[in-house]
Parts: structure tokens; C-alpha cells; sequence
């Protein structure tokens, strides 16, 4: 069974999911990932550590013919026929690229099971504390940015403008590969505070350069793989 194994810089393959170019095959059920799950998971991208290996199929192959499907928040994007349909990381890159590729609010879940719409950003402060949690520094945000607190009746802290976010330090994952929005964010955050530079370049080269870098380990079985061969690889 012939196999690729390379490794993708984590952006291009969120964009390629974006694009179509990666779909899932339509059998594979539907993503649902809860909010405390990707907020466990963010802070492993943010910190450079493995999420585990990806395995994908190229499509074309004379055997196997399976209907692809986008992932879950691919919302009128998909601009080109599918490549490589993904067999294994469906909701670990589902909830990659709604965090931090869409640009769009996350459509999830509580633990309970209750629909939520979250927004996640990384308090840099919080990140840049080397004896600190990194999962403390990201902050679980609902559609209006808005934490509340008292059954809703006071508010806790407004994320809803650039502004809001840059006096409180606390950075939108969800423009992490967006250059011009990051270099944008960057200027409104150090003009409120000149202190703020040497501050920035450390959340930079210790934080936010290890979502831009990051690197996913992939298999990639090709398109001659016998149809058997890939549903017993699936069902493993």
C-alpha cells in the first residue's frame, strides 16, 4: 500500500481545506467537537507540540470512489474539486480551521451537549508567563464578545473592537494567518503603549510564530490504494 508521508505547514492545509481541495469523504460523520476540547487544543498549536499524525486519500483512484463533502464551516468557499479526501484528523482540523482560519464565529457545543457559538482569542500576558497554564490564556469568548457574568446581568469584559482587544491584550486567534489583519492588530496595540513593543515581539517569536510555523504530520495514502486496504486503514 504506497503512501506519502510529508509534513504541511499547518495554514496551507487549513487553506486548502478552505478551498476544497481537502474534503471528507461522505461517510465520515458529522464533526462535534465540544468548547472545552478545542480550548485544550489550541494551546498545544500555540505551544508547538503534536497533535498526533493526519491521513488523507487521493482521489482519482480506479477502486474507491466516495462522494466528498467540505468540513464543517467551509460555507461557500470550496472553489476547487477535492484532492485528497480526509480519512483520519477530521475534528482536529475541523476545529483548526473555525478557530483560526474562518473568520467566523465556531458553531459547537457545551459539554452538556447545548448549541454555543464562540469566538477564541489568547491573552498575551497570560501566554508569556513561563511557569503559567497555557490553557488559562485562552479565553472562550459567545458571538458578541461579550463575558458576562451574574446569569448574564453584568459584564466581565468587552472584546467586541480592535480597541477593546488591545487595551486588555487579548489577541483573536481567529486572524492567525491573516498578515495584514495580524500586522494591523500588532500597530493598534503598541500605539496605546510604546512599552508594548518589546512585549509584542516576545508574544510573537514565543507564541503566535508557533501557530504560524506549525507543521502537521501527514500520510497520505494514493490513489491506487485498494478499496478494501482503505476501509480496513479507516476502521483502525
Amino acid at each position: 500500500m504506497p503512501f506519502d508521508s510529508p509534513d504541511l505547514n499547518l495554514g496551507t492545509l487549513l487553506g486548502d481545506i478552505e478551498l476544497g481541495k481537502v474534503q471528507l469523504p461522505d461517510f465520515q460523520r458529522e464533526w462535534k467537537w465540544d468548547d472545552p476540547r478545542i480550548v485544550s487544543l489550541l494551546p498545544t498549536i500555540t505551544l508547538g507540540y503534536p497533535v498526533g499524525v493526519v491521513m488523507m486519500l487521493e482521489v482519482g483512484g480506479a477502486d474507491v470512489n466516495f462522494a466528498p463533502k467540505p468540513l464543517a464551516g467551509v460555507n461557500g468557499t470550496v472553489t476547487y474539486p477535492p484532492e485528497q479526501l480526509l480519512l483520519d484528523g477530521q475534528q482536529r482540523l475541523t476545529s483548526l480551521y473555525q478557530a483560526l482560519k474562518s473568520q467566523r464565529v465556531v458553531d459547537t457545543i457545551d459539554p452538556r451537549g447545548k448549541k454555543l457559538q464562540r469566538w477564541y482569542l489568547i491573552d498575551i500576558e497570560r501566554a508569556l508567563q513561563d511557569d503559567g497554564d497555557r490553557e488559562e490564556a485562552i479565553v472562550s469568548a459567545p458571538a458578541d464578545l461579550v463575558l458576562r457574568h451574574d446569569f448574564g446581568r453584568a459584564v466581565t469584559a468587552d472584546y467586541s473592537t480592535v480597541e477593546s482587544q488591545c487595551v486588555a491584550g487579548v489577541f483573536p486567534l481567529w486572524i492567525a494567518f491573516d498578515m495584514p489583519k495580524v500586522f494591523a492588530w500588532q500597530g493598534r496595540y503598541v500605539a496605546s503603549d510604546p512599552a508594548r513593543v518589546q512585549r509584542w515581539n516576545e508574544f510573537y517569536q514565543r507564541v503566535l510564530n508557533n501557530v504560524i510555523s506549525y507543521t502537521v504530520p501527514v500520510i497520505v495514502l494514493k490513489k491506487s490504494t485498494p478499496k478494501e486496504a482503505v476501509c480496513t486503514v479507516f476502521e483502525r
